[in-house]
This record gives C-alpha cells, structure tokens and sequence, in this order.
C-alpha cells in the first residue's frame, strides 16, 4: 500500500506531506525523476507544488504517464493562480487545498489505499493482540494527528488502546503483541508500541494496580510524541545519525513538553514519561538534569523499558542485541538508572526467554528522504 510522494527537490519545511509517513509506507521521488522504474508498484501519488520550477513541472509532465494509472492527489494553495494552473496542467488529479486538515488528507488516501492495518501482521496471532495492535495503532494515528494540528488528545481512544492492550497481555502474553507490532512499516511507531507492551508487562509483574498498569501503556504510547516534530530524514535514516543529528533527536523530550504543556486532557504521569523517560537518577540525563527522588517510579519504568527496546531492537544500521547483553549494558550504567526496580525487570525478560521474541520485524519498509 505504499505511497508515492512527488516534489521539486527536498520537500518545503511547512508542506503536510511530510507528515504522511506516518500514516502510510512512502517514497519520495523527486519530480525530474519519475518514472515507470521509480514509480514501481505505488498505489497512490501525492505531488506537491509548493516551490516547484518550471523545469520541474516539465519533466513531470513529460512522464505523467508513469503515474496516469494510479489515483493523483495535487496539492496547490488555491489562492496562488500559478499553482492552480499547474495543477490543472497536469493531466488527470485530483487538487486539494495545501491548507486542508491533515486528518482529511489522511482519511482520502486511507479510502483510496483501503488501507488495513493488519495486512503485514504474521498469520496465526491471537484475535485478542490483533485488536489490540488495532487499537493501539489507531491512537498513535490519531496522535500524530493531534501534534500535527495542534487538536485535542484523543483520551477516550488512548484509554481504551491501552486497556485493550493490557488484557492481551494478560490472555496472551507478551511475545504476539512483540509479533504483531514489529510488522509496523513506521520504526517510531513500532518503537512506541513495543515499549508500550514491555511496560506493561513489567508493571504486572511488580504487581501494580491495573489502572496504574494502563498509565504505564498509555504512557509508552505518548512517550516518544516529540519525534513527531523531527524531520523523517533524521528519524528513519537508514544509516548511523551523524552528531548533528543527534543532537536534533536528543530535543524530542523538549519538543514533547511543548506539545503536551497545554494538553489539560492529559494526566501528570502521562506527561512526565514523555518528557522524563532519559533522565538519570544521577542527574546526568536530559532535558533538565533531573536526579533521585525527582524521578517518579513510573518514569523509572518507562525509562528501563525505552533503554531495553533501543538496545535490542534491529535497525538498518545495527542488529539488536540478544538480551541477556542488553540487560549487561544496563546494569554497567550503574546509578543511571534504578538498579532494584532493573534486576526485577531482568527476572521478567530471561524467565520470559525475551531472546525468542525481541527479533528483527518480518518485512521492513523504509521511508526514504522525506
């Protein structure tokens, strides 16, 4: 179901389409190259003509018809006449507002794709994880939505996904929800998923409430909302981040706590894992060098679970490593981290064999230069 996004150069800092990998698998081609080749088996395109130059459009025109047999989304500002009459130059498409909500966007392309997002999940998972992963990836649709727009949090879809998912923890374990979730064409939303589950299986097992179970799902899922404000470029490279780049991933938590400052709908504990969860007892963390007692318990979980997911999930750029090496890593960062609440958490995964279910995603698709 992958998308084709189509752009004179790199892709305007304020264009909506780079927020769609979010949403969808995407390509970004740009529009001197177009062709059959390039095209390959994409299911929709959006061409975007904010900045685009006449040579561009040329060389798009001049192979529309790599492109004419799949449905073309245009985007052009209706009050710049230029664009208009590119738009309508182009050949068959369907031209939308640049200004149209996100959300719309989103919801047109779903109904061209008829977009299913269980269509990569493994064959044979309990019905239970699979509506679970639904739901699940329905709030963090709805989610990036929400950072996107500047829109309400949609905390009836947030609570009911982290429920969901903490009963299939509870019917089916914790090794089909890693199954399903590892199928995500996103690497964030994969991410924020898997941390979601390992939280919440770890809260069970140090015998929390169920409420404060949920929070710590809920709270893997909005952990990582920041990265919604870093360019796709920077946060599904395929190769190892430059320092640069580093340092711009570093800023998700800051980022995170200017999108969830005014979130009202939100509770404290929700917000302080997703601004919280890479501060270090020790104070060496960031973004405010936090230490000790100013570190609640359930952002010590989340910050266990994000550490052992990054440690141990695969990337482009490196093998995720087997756990019981992982679970080393951790315990060498000493007063970084709660070593008593860790060596619980090191129970759970090797009496779990975790080195059986934290494995490579099955199918893989990556974004490329958005």
């Amino acid at each position: 179901m992958e998308i084709v996004l189509i752009s004179d150069g790199p892709l305007a800092l304020d264009s909506p389409v780079r927020k769609l990998p979010f949403f969808f698998p995407a390509r970004l081609i740009d529009m001197s190259k177009v062709s059959e080749s390039t095209v390959g088996d994409g299911r929709a395109a959006v061409v975007e003509l904010l900045g685009a130059t006449d040579a561009g459009l040329t060389a798009l025109k001049s192979s529309w018809a790599s492109i004419a047999e799949i449905p073309v989304i245009c985007l052009a500002s209706k009050k710049n006449r230029r664009e208009v009459i590119q738009a309508s130059a182009l050949g068959k498409t369907e031209i939308m507002e640049r200004d149209t909500p996100l959300a719309l966007l989103v919801r047109k392309l779903k109904l061209i794709l008829q977009d299913d997002p269980l269509a990569q999940v493994p064959n044979g998972l309990p019905a239970k994880t699979l509506e679970a992963y639904k739901k699940g990836n329905a709030f963090l649709e709805s989610l990036a939505l929400s950072a996107a727009e500047g829109s309400n949090i949609q905390t009836s879809l947030m609570n009911e996904g982290a429920a969901e998912i903490l009963s299939a923890l509870s019917l089916d374990g914790l090794s089909p929800w890693l199954d399903a979730v590892q199928s995500h064409h996103s690497g964030t939303y994969c991410h924020s998923l898997m941390v979601a589950g390992i939280a919440g299986s770890f809260a069970q097992h140090l015998g929390w409430s169920e409420k404060d179970c949920q929070e710590a799902i809920a709270g893997g899922l909005v952990h990582d909302i920041g990265k919604m404000r870093i360019p796709l470029t920077i946060l599904d490279k395929a190769d190892k981040l430059t320092d640069a780049e580093r340092s711009i991933i570093d800023k998700h938590p800051v980022f995170g706590r200017d999108i969830l400052k005014p979130r009202l709908e939100l509770s404290v504990d929700i917000k302080k894992m997703a601004i919280q969860h890479h501060e270090f007892l020790d104070g060496s963390g960031y973004p405010d060098g936090l230490k000790g007692e100013r570190i609640s318990p359930k952002v010590r979980l989340m910050t266990i679970c994000d550490i052992f997911t990054a440690l141990t999930e695969k990337r482009a750029y490196k093998d995720g490593m087997p756990v019981r090496v992982a679970i080393g890593v951790m315990q060498e960062m000493g007063r970084k981290l709660d070593q008593a609440m860790l060596k619980k958490f090191a129970h759970m995964v090797l009496d779990r064999d975790m080195g059986e279910v934290i494995r490579p995603p099955q199918k893989v698709t990556r974004t490329q230069a958005v």
